[in-house]
């Protein structure tokens, strides 16, 4: 069915591959815009711009959710990862997916019994389960900060294949073409994300999960084929090198293969692996874009539940997918898109090289519509909770008086400046590695909002300082990632901050020990507000 071939020059760009990619965003992103227009008639009260009607069925809620975990990072970053350290790579292609999510879908279920007694937001759960406004300001603050870092992956995504495509000289923003490009999707998104509100994104981010899905596979089992199948591809993996400088072999191995990494890389060794396997079941609760697609979702049946939880079984695989395309642009053409003239893009690229050495310039307009649908469903999921995280949760928490339709208009108005500021830092200085950027605000998300938020919904004897303790203490160990302090170190640097799978066992870890420790020393709410919140069965 599919040629085999066995000599593919890297794609270079034509003017045939830079119009198939430009007109297949432009539709994707047209389609989103028009879906935020025919939602806006349910978002015209501060409540259904926030929430919905809460009437959003299991499918939408089910694609919705996997298309604001499948960000950049899956279907680029992935790809990257395989594509640049081989086998010790797919530690962090997303092994973990289907346990995460399918925690997420259970944890978060009591989402919407708090959004029926009057939480708008994620971290104005905790103002209703702690009776504060502290934790609640606080989670809105920590969140800000982590989602603009995670934001700026999606914006490489969207940059890497529009580079690829030869959308890049020229151009009035002073970044080239492509930064043109990244600008105009920035006002797109925010258009649909501001008339459309939560009911709206929910719909175009079903509709992007949707594509991702169906796009990830066909290019995922394609790209095995056309490299020629697996046993060639792990042949040529196996006769690969892959050095980092100043790495060492990591004991992590598959076949007896190992690769020279560094200690800051998360598969550097078994304490690293294991971070990351823990990594992946708490973030898919703590990321706080994740768990709001449970705010307005309707009550589910049993079956609703079930028919929720194939779409996202199915969407768990195609990070796979995409992984398999990295390893196929490596037994294709080795380690060329490491040179300096594929520079920041490096092995981020390799997925986007594919596609168009697969599929010619449809193949590529088609991925390049996918990759869109991955970066900018979860950039818009992001976007939306921390423009919410100012309107309620720190402007409303201030001044309750404030009013539904000031804070609708606080909320789209700060919708711009969490769009435009990831995008900067994307275009001044992209991470090189993009799943390895990642991992670091992942961490922190699920190392502190997985107890705060998920846990504290089930958990009576949580107290509000004990969330208090726990966010603090992980967002100090968040700003001791051994990516922000490596390059400062003159001399050795002192573990663990040096050493990924330490720094983030010691942040998951360390947050639930304060989370539970400082719970229990400290006194609970009131049995009758308790049993207001936790119901008898």
């Amino acid at each position: 069915m599919f040629p085999i071939l066995e000599q593919v020059p890297i794609p270079k760009p034509t003017p045939q591959l830079t119009t198939a990619v430009i007109l297949s965003v432009a539709i994707f992103l047209i389609i989103c815009v028009g879906i935020g227009f025919y939602m806006l008639r349910k978002a015209k009260s501060w409540d259904e711009y926030a929430i919905g009607l809460r009437d959003i069925g299991p499918a939408v809620t089910g694609l919705a959710l996997t298309a604001t975990w499948m960000s950049g990072w899956a279907i680029f970053g992935n790809a990257g990862l395989s594509y640049t350290y081989g086998w010790s790579g797919g530690w962090l292609i997303g092994i973990m997916n289907g346990m995460g999510l399918a925690m997420c879908c259970v944890l978060g279920y009591r989402m919407r019994r708090y959004a029926g007694i009057g939480a708008r937001t994620v971290p104005e759960v905790l103002k209703v389960r702690f009776d504060s406004r502290l934790p609640q300001a606080l989670a809105g603050l920590i969140m800000i900060v982590l989602l603009i870092a995670y934001s700026v992956g999606q914006y490489k995504a969207m940059a890497a294949v529009l580079t690829v495509a030869g959308v890049t000289g020229g151009g009035f923003s002073g970044f080239g073409a492509y930064g043109d490009a990244l600008f105009v999707t920035a006002v797109l998104t925010w258009i649909y994300l501001a008339v459309g509100g939560y009911a709206g994104t929910q719909l175009a981010l079903a509709f992007q999960g949707a594509v991702f899905l169906v796009v990830g596979w066909i290019f995922g089992i394609w790209s095995m084929f056309w490299a020629g199948g697996p046993d060639k591809i792990a042949t040529a993996i196996a006769a690969e090198k892959f050095v980092r400088p100043g790495g060492a072999a990591t004991p992590v191995s598959i076949g007896g293969y190992t690769a020279p990494l560094a200690p800051t890389y998360p598969g550097y060794d078994w304490i690293g692996v294991t971070a990351v396997l823990f990594m992946f079941m708490f973030m898919a609760t703590g990321f706080p874009h994740n768990i709001a697609r449970f705010l307005g979702h309707r009550k589910f049946s049993k079956r609703d539940f079930w028919v929720m939880i194939i779409f996202v079984i199915l969407n768990c695989i195609t990070p796979m997918m995409i992984g398999a395309m990295g390893y196929a642009a490596r037994a294709m053409w080795g380690g060329q898109l490491m040179g300096d003239w594929n520079k920041p893009l490096y092995g981020d690229a390799a997925a986007a090289y594919v596609s168009v050495a697969m599929g010619g310039p449809a193949g590529a307009g088609l991925f390049a519509a996918a990759v869109y649908a991955a970066a900018v469903s979860t950039l818009a999921g992001m976007v939306f909770i921390m423009a919410t995280n100012v309107s309620r949760d720190l402007i409303f928490n201030l001044a309750p008086k404030t009013s539904g339709m000031a804070q609708l208009w606080i909320t789209r108005i700060f919708l711009i400046p969490w769009i435009l500021l990831p995008l900067y830092w994307a275009l001044t200085a992209p991470p090189p590695v993009l799943s390895e950027f990642m991992a670091g605000s992942a961490v922190a998300q699920g190392g502190i909002f997985f107890f705060v938020v998920a846990v504290s919904m089930y958990w009576k004897r949580a107290t509000k300082w004990g969330v208090v303790a726990a966010m603090v203490y992980g967002f100090i160990l968040t700003l001791l990632h051994p990516a922000v302090w490596m390059p400062l170190w003159k001399t050795a640097p002192v573990p663990p901050f040096n050493h990924w799978g330490q720094w983030a066992l010691l942040l998951m870890f360390g947050c639930a020990a304060v989370y539970f420790v400082v719970s229990l020393a400290t006194k609970p709410m009131p049995k009758e507000k308790l049993d207001k919140l936790f119901p008898a069965k």
